[in-house]
């Protein structure tokens, strides 16, 4: 009878001592995703939308503390990675989490993009091209050297003709890749038309198709792990915003409307499967796409940041994104 009241205090005491460790574990919000949550391109880091949804929740009381996570260029593969290789202090902060964002799949759909354009042959053509000409003039210059600095003594005689052969030797070589440039533009000048015109190629189509069928699956894998490790944080799911924005271009392109299917298919994704685990979803594509004066691009000479930046959100792009997240968490 003793042994099992001695039990039975071990387990009050035991549940006691749990129970008080809980309450004092600190209530973290975090933050998960790519350059977007980073606050890639921002001045200021109190800036970033992170930031402010913590400083918002933190006003009401809410949470604690506050981890980011992201990174720049993460992908549904590399978070996914990076989530199953977390180090025991990063773990526990995840499952001491009270409210989580994720923020991913930009960069599923920039990739293609990214990895198909240097394959163009306009592109690689231009490369050529370029290299050519630099060969084509070293070997001339070359030779006009040795023809300058020619001499009778037998010695130099010899070595000023390696040189001019070495010198013809660059000037084929150079001819040589500006022809092949000028081969491969003409062949891939017609994959560029219709890449520009908004009509993508079957490669990259079947690309594109490859990217959202892995950040389905990618995706899945995320949110099951997130509902697995993080049993009392509540998890808000961002959809992600057209990285391809309209009248960007000198010419009227359409690429961005072509691309809104792509996007249109990762956010369903986004929406239903978060929702079937009953995470809360803060829908930012409306908001963003398109919306260069929320974007980092600003083209003006006497502006303190100058910059060609059209995927990241500038400033007031992450108050915004901040607010939403904001609102979807109070109204759940």
């Amino acid at each position: 009878m003793k042994v099992m009241h001695k039990n039975i205090l071990c387990i009050v005491i035991s549940s006691i001592v749990l129970i008080s460790s809980c309450a004092n574990e600190p209530r973290y919000y975090i933050a998960l995703g790519d350059s977007v949550s980073a606050g890639y391109g921002l001045t200021l880091p109190d800036e970033s939308h992170t930031t402010i949804f913590f400083t918002l929740l933190k006003n009401e009381g809410y949470v604690d503390k506050y981890v980011n996570m992201a990174v720049d260029g993460f992908t549904t593969t590399t978070l996914l990675e990076f989530l199953e290789n977390l180090d025991n202090d990063d773990l526990r902060s995840i499952r001491n989490a009270r409210v989580i964002t994720v923020n991913i799949g930009g960069n599923n759909i920039l990739s293609p993009f990214l990895n198909y354009l240097p394959n163009l042959g306009v592109v690689s053509g231009t490369d050529n091209i370029r290299a050519g000409t630099g060969d084509l003039l070293s070997g001339a210059l070359g030779i006009i050297s040795v023809i300058r600095n020619i001499t009778p003594d037998p010695d130099l005689i010899s070595s000023g003709i390696t040189d001019v052969i070495s010198g013809v030797g660059d000037v084929l070589t150079g001819a040589r890749s500006i022809i092949t440039g000028s081969e491969e533009i003409i062949s891939g000048s017609l994959d560029a038309i219709f890449t520009f015109a908004g009509l993508f190629s079957a490669e990259l189509n079947a690309r594109l198709d490859d990217a959202v069928q892995t950040f389905s699956d990618e995706f899945e894998k995320i949110i099951t792990w997130l509902d697995n490790n993080a049993p009392r944080a509540t998890i808000i799911a961002n959809t992600v915003y057209n990285p391809i924005p309209q009248g960007i271009f000198i010419l009227p392109l359409e690429i961005s409307n072509a691309a809104n299917a792509f996007v249109e298919s990762i956010n369903q994704t986004i929406i239903q499967k978060s929702k079937s685990r009953g995470f809360l979803v803060t829908d930012i594509h409306p908001h963003l796409s398109n919306q260069l004066n929320l974007m980092k691009f600003n083209l003006n000479p006497f502006a303190r940041d100058l910059s060609f930046d059209i995927i990241h959100p500038n400033a007031l792009g992450h108050e915004l994104i901040a607010q939403l997240n904001f609102d979807t968490f109070m109204q759940r």
